[in-house]
């Protein structure tokens, strides 16, 4: 069942994205089938995802200077699902329980998008300690993947990651949930009841942390 959740496609931030998304599910089929234990999988699986959050992480905030205007991006991951019956299903966030995170330690994926308002912020946050602010810093920290996603206070955030200090505290959603019910092929999202297809993703890469992710889950959960 493992090896039936690998296929293709698109990003705006890379060349080749169908045939990376591709390459990368092909490096994960080859540890499945060649690692003995599942401990050794998922070893070869939790460097993978710590690499690609990394890379990411990068192109997402160094995405202000490459580009003439701001990458648009759409929601990380699907926050609703039908289950095997067709029924809704919604990811609820847990606003009650924050989570710290370090700006100079944690992944926190973040789109920074008026230069003018970038290098201002840069500044200030260079010169003065970075101060946490309830109504404007706001994200959500996802715990299986280990993965923050800041959509608000974007300037003060990437000026945080890049001079390495500053905590923020994200609300908590779990979207283990969805990989019984959704899969992806690196460009789109799809009902794994009836294969309809969702949405398309906006970077492959989500695709391959998100499918990385569902194998290791369920690995673990073999023992």
């Amino acid at each position: 069942m493992l090896k039936k959740l690998f296929s293709k496609k698109e990003i705006k931030l890379r060349s080749h994205p169908e045939r990376e998304f591709d390459w990368a599910m092909s490096f994960v089929r080859e540890a499945l089938e060649y690692e003995k234990t599942n401990e050794d999988k998922i070893i070869i699986l939790d460097f993978m995802l710590g690499l690609i959050r990394e890379d990411l992480k990068t192109s997402l905030i160094t995405s202000v200077f490459y580009n003439e205007e701001p990458v648009k991006i759409s929601p990380f991951f699907p926050s609703t699902y039908e289950d095997e019956s067709g029924k809704l299903n919604n990811l609820e966030t847990d606003k009650s329980q924050k989570r710290e995170i370090d700006l100079a330690k944690d992944c926190v994926f973040v789109v920074p998008w008026d230069k003018s308002d970038l290098r201002d912020t840069i500044k200030n946050i260079f010169q003065n300690p970075f101060e946490f602010i309830d109504s404007n810093h706001m994200a959500n920290y996802y715990p299986y993947l280990d993965i923050c996603h800041a959509y608000n206070g974007l300037h003060s955030i990437t000026a945080g990651i890049g001079h390495k200090k500053g905590i923020i505290k994200a609300d908590v959603m779990d979207i283990t949930p969805l990989f019984n019910h959704i899969y992806t092929d690196g460009n789109c999202w799809f009902n794994q009841h009836n294969h309809n297809k969702l949405w398309e993703l906006w970077d492959f890469r989500i695709g391959v942390i998100y499918e990385v992710a569902k194998i290791k889950y369920r690995l673990e959960k073999e023992g």
